[in-house]
């Protein structure tokens, strides 16, 4: 699972690391990094457009569905088992996919996501477009003298290879510690010094105030915290959208326990993470539940369950004809 994540890790994220740097370009640095990371964000869930019509559509198919598993559960009330192979039976016979309203559109998101984590953790390729090896070297420099420093906040960044991955935005955040061992080293052009000093002085890597490389701290409450909050709100008014979605679409799959938990369950892992990651993951994740609310809002309305509806038993009565005329045409030609 690990190898799959580096390697999603390491061949998506400069796909979409070169499209970030072209949208950073393309504003002209306007509103810095984080300005960027919002239009990029909107990008990104864009290219998740056909999940979330699948999504909607499989959906739509299960509210078509949901007398038909009603009376099979009626019929066969106390036999589960039979339940489940008749519930199946019809699934094929509709040839419909419960994972299409499910968990499979998520699951298709996932490489995206993980490709999406690169590019926000590396500010100094993609937003200022600086090379691979250049980079590599100002790591080297920072680690030594992070490792070398007595303030604690500082060494305390390299001392786990589980940070390595943030170290771009780090080295932002702690750019005047690290200038002048730059400057000596003699290793780091000017050009890149004096370009990585404009983005820090402009406030470029900040939003709102907020420096995107800060990680939340839960031990201590402070403006940061705004994050997490957003976060969860944000999750808990998509989770509670999709769960009144669910309901229309399957009134006994919504009335589950389990399903209710989960409505809560999300937007409390949503703010977990976001104490464990660094602003600006957190600046995605709010932002991508806004847009997503608003995109699932929008494709409901001009292309909602009942319209999907109609299409299917539109469907569904020009194949049942069909087969009827099928059906007649052997009838006649045995006559």
């Amino acid at each position: 699972m690990t190898q799959i994540y580096n390697w999603l890790y390491e061949y998506i994220s400069p796909i979409f690391g070169y499209i970030m740097l072209g949208i950073y370009k393309l504003i002209g640095g306007f509103g810095g990094y984080g300005f960027a990371l919002i239009l990029f964000t909107i990008f990104a869930r864009c290219l998740m457009l056909p999940t979330a019509i699948t999504q909607l559509k499989g959906m739509a198919k299960q509210q078509r569905l949901a007398p038909k598993i009603r009376r099979i559960q009626e019929r066969y009330a106390g036999n589960q088992q039979k339940i489940q192979e008749e519930t199946q039976a019809l699934y094929q016979r509709e040839s419909y996919n419960p994972m299409s309203a499910g968990c499979l559109p998520m699951l298709i998101q996932m490489p995206l996501i993980i490709g999406l984590f690169g590019v926000m953790y590396n500010p100094l390729r993609y937003a200022l477009g600086i090379g691979v090896g250049e980079i590599e070297t100002i790591t080297n420099i920072f680690k030594e003298v992070a490792s070398a420093s007595s303030n604690s906040d500082l060494s305390s960044l390299v001392a786990s290879k589980a940070n390595e991955r943030y170290y771009p935005m780090y080295i932002i955040q702690h750019f005047s510690e690290i200038k002048s061992a730059l400057v000596q080293s003699g290793e780091v052009s000017a050009s890149t010094i004096g370009a990585i000093e404009e983005f820090v002085a402009d406030k470029k890597f900040e939003l709102f105030g907020l420096q995107l490389g800060v990680k939340p701290s839960y031990k201590t409450p402070n403006i940061y915290w705004a994050i997490p909050i957003l976060s969860g709100l944000t999750s808990l008014f998509q989770s509670v959208l999709m769960q009144a979605q669910q309901k229309k679409a399957n009134p006994a799959m919504a009335s589950n326990p389990a399903s209710g938990c989960m409505t809560i369950f999300m937007p409390l892992m949503s703010v977990y993470f976001t104490f464990l990651f660094p602003s600006g993951i957190g600046v995605y994740w709010i932002v991508s539940n806004i847009f997503s609310t608003v995109q699932s809002s929008v494709i409901k309305k001009l292309n909602g369950p009942q319209r999907e509806i109609a299409k299917l038993m539109i469907k569904e009565t020009a194949e049942r004809r069909s087969r009827e005329n099928s059906i007649k045409r052997t009838v006649d030609y045995k006559k």
